[in-house]
């Protein structure tokens, strides 16, 4: 299975810090995805095509970091997904399975027969949300895991981030975004729903 090991957010330092994550030199460890601030860009472990055919800017491997894990004042621990707009599902599907030599796990309507068609890939920790919106692809949110959302909405207003108060999700447990405005682009922490 490919994993995601890098993930490019927009915005800077000062950006990421305000969202209690532990920012340095440009780059924020998040589990085992490795951040670097700057522009919205993505890297794989692996890929069995050339990914350029996926729209989005690649970053090739680095030197990895040395193996800290750090702990973030907001509690994150790992991202849970990003989420990759493209024009058209089928051919989306059909590039992301070439790139990543995996078919999706999931394709349906998660908001009804009204909302968007999205396929679901899982690429290591993350997934990657496929969302059919008929515009050029971009990688336009991520959403972070977080074990406690009361304490890590606490702990981004406590650093000066602007979040709203958790709700319902749509794929259950509760969500909490920053608002748009931010880095004009989708940011929302999540609390996984209560296992049964």
């Amino acid at each position: 299975m490919p994993n995601l090991t890098r993930l490019g957010l927009p915005g800077d330092e000062q950006s990421w810090a305000a969202l209690g994550f532990t920012v340095s030199g440009g780059r924020v460890q998040i589990g085992r995805v490795a951040c670097t601030l700057g522009e919205p860009a993505w890297g794989f472990d692996e890929t069995h095509a050339a990914p350029e055919s996926l729209g989005i800017p690649y970053l090739e491997s680095t030197t990895p970091e040395a193996d800290s894990m750090p702990v973030h004042p907001n509690s994150v621990t790992t991202v849970d997904h990003v989420v990759y707009w493209v024009p058209d599902l089928d051919d989306a599907v059909a590039d992301l399975t070439a790139v990543l030599g995996v078919p999706p796990r999931r394709r349906f309507f998660p908001r009804g027969p009204e909302g968007p068609e999205m396929a679901f890939y899982r690429v290591g920790e993350p997934f990657i949300e496929a969302v059919s919106s008929g515009r050029a692809p971009a990688l336009t949110g991520v959403a972070f895991l977080s074990p406690d959302l009361d304490a890590t909405v606490a702990a981004v207003r406590a650093a000066g981030g602007p979040i709203g108060d958790p709700k319902p999700a749509v794929q259950g447990g509760r969500i909490a975004s920053v608002w748009h405005g931010h880095l004009n682009w989708g940011i929302a922490f999540m609390e996984p729903k209560p296992r049964k």
